[in-house]
């Protein structure tokens, strides 16, 4: 009998998505209906093979007996060993996840998988150059660093505080406020919960790091961060230069030479 995943069109998203990974690698583990090993070793996780619209794994089981199939899908190709416990490596890797308890007949089993992480893509309205020189980075208060297809969210045990990521150089040129341009993006797997993030660019004149308060990160969720990344955490204030057309007299005798 075969099981068939499909992964879907796009994140939750305020932003197009367009470079999502979409030649994944994607693995299934069966379980008994309570999440317990099969006997006979019959829950080792497996590859499925990628086909036309999704992914597709042919397995024999027991008709009429209830299972969990855990499914995992994600842009690097190491197969996890338990997909209760899935290490996730924040910054570079996308990742969905799918689960169906259901009863096995000859129809199969068919689940569509979404997305586990948050992406979160910055934009700038100001020109910079992020290099070696001027490096920039965004701070992620709370992490994971695991993932339980079982219960459907990331393990506690696995929390990563303060995840740093570094953005690539890059030189940004024809920003504007109505036309901001993007810097990066990463992902990061993340509960429901509004994070203050902290952006740190360390440009010419020393911007020291600031807050980006209450950002609504959550899986399934693509937050696109918009302003002056160029004098973010810098203090602005107003210049101010006046005429004054009352002279001052002052009397200077000279003489001919």
């Amino acid at each position: 009998m075969t099981i068939s995943v499909t992964l879907p069109e796009g994140m939750t998203t305020r932003a197009i998505a367009a470079d999502d990974e979409k030649d994944a690698y994607c693995f299934v583990q069966i379980l008994n209906k309570s999440g317990e090993d099969l006997e006979g070793g019959h829950s080792a996780v497996q590859g499925m093979t990628k086909t036309g619209n999704g992914y597709t794994a042919t397995v024999y089981l027991n008709g009429n007996e209830t299972y969990n199939f855990l499914f995992w899908a994600t842009s690097g190709d190491e197969k996890p060993e338990d997909l209760r416990h899935v290490a996730y490596n924040n910054g570079e890797t996308l990742a969905w996840a799918g689960k169906e308890l259901a009863e096995w007949s000859a129809n199969g089993v068919s689940c569509t998988l979404k997305h586990v992480v948050s992406r979160i893509t910055l934009t700038t309205t100001m020109n910079l150059t992020v290099s070696g020189t001027n490096p920039l980075t965004i701070t992620v208060p709370t992490t994971f660093t695991s993932y339980n297809v079982l219960n459907m969210e990331p393990a506690e045990v696995a929390t990563h505080l303060n995840y740093t990521y570094t953005f690539d150089p890059i030189t940004v040129s024809g920003a504007s406020e109505t036309t901001p341009v993007q810097i990066g993006r990463f992902y990061a797997l993340v509960g429901n919960e509004a994070q203050n993030l902290r952006l740190h660019y360390k440009g010419p004149l020393g911007n020291s790091e600031d807050q980006i308060p209450n950002v609504p990160l959550a899986p399934d969720t693509h937050v696109v961060l918009k302003g002056d990344v160029a004098n973010f955490g810098l203090v602005s204030g107003t210049i101010t230069a006046t005429v004054d057309n009352e002279w001052t007299d002052q009397e200077h005798p000279f003489e001919n030479l």
